[in-house]
């Protein structure tokens, strides 16, 4: 009898964890190569199709690896080889569309992202992407960073800052002494925190091209 309950009870346990486990906020839909993903506690795992991320997962890519995660607002996001990125907070709800966010960082290499449904009907304020010189909002739109402050070795000498390029709507890029709209067709290089920024045409800015595979 107390054997009996005793497994009724782990039982009743087990499924309360399960339920209580939050689900994944996006899910990895195409990868190349070897990523990594350490959750916020520090666990550890390799990143595979098909697979979640969570809120506080931080995704490091390799060189030569690529992967895109669509989150369940259907933002895309997709990261160059030799990144670092972060969910900070993500929460999204059809219902509340008022309460939702996405709060991101790109703490190094680059990204490709198109806005999903948080930039698009929550509020302006609750969607932001942190780079190592600026923070981006957005209200839909298509844009690229590349942090060239953390290159791997053998990157483009040329490459300063950070080069922002929209290619489609428009963000807003801020840091601490400047704040500019940047359109379609136009891109930004924040070189520091402190310095002020101008637009530029995306002509002369770094681009972050995905490979086949991950477009």
């Amino acid at each position: 009898m107390m054997r009996a309950r005793s497994l009724l009870l782990l039982f009743l346990f087990a499924m309360t964890a399960h339920a209580a486990r939050a689900e994944p906020v996006a899910t990895i839909t195409a990868l190349v190569g070897n990523v990594a993903i350490q959750s916020s506690g520090g666990a550890q795992r390799v990143a595979a199709v098909g697979g979640g991320i969570d809120n506080g997962d931080t995704v490091q890519t390799g060189v030569g690896s690529e992967i895109v995660m669509i989150f369940t607002d259907k933002q895309r996001v997709y990261l160059k080889p030799g990144s670092v990125f972060r969910v900070d907070d993500f929460h999204y709800a059809a219902s509340a569309p008022q309460e939702d966010r996405s709060f991101l960082s790109l703490v190094k290499g680059g990204l490709r992202a198109v806005d999903g449904l948080v930039a698009k009907e929550g509020k302006p304020e609750n969607y932001r992407v942190k780079t190592p010189t600026s923070t981006i909002g957005i209200r839909g739109t298509e844009y690229s960073v590349t942090d060239c402050a953390n290159l791997e070795p053998g990157g483009n000498a040329d490459c300063k800052g950070d080069q922002i390029v929209v290619y489609d709507g428009q963000i807003v890029v801020i840091n601490q002494v400047d704040r500019q709209i940047v359109r379609a067709g136009e891109g930004a290089i924040v070189i520091s925190t402190q310095l002020p920024f101008r637009v530029l045409p995306a002509s002369r800015v770094t681009p972050v091209l995905p490979s086949a595979a991950c477009r």
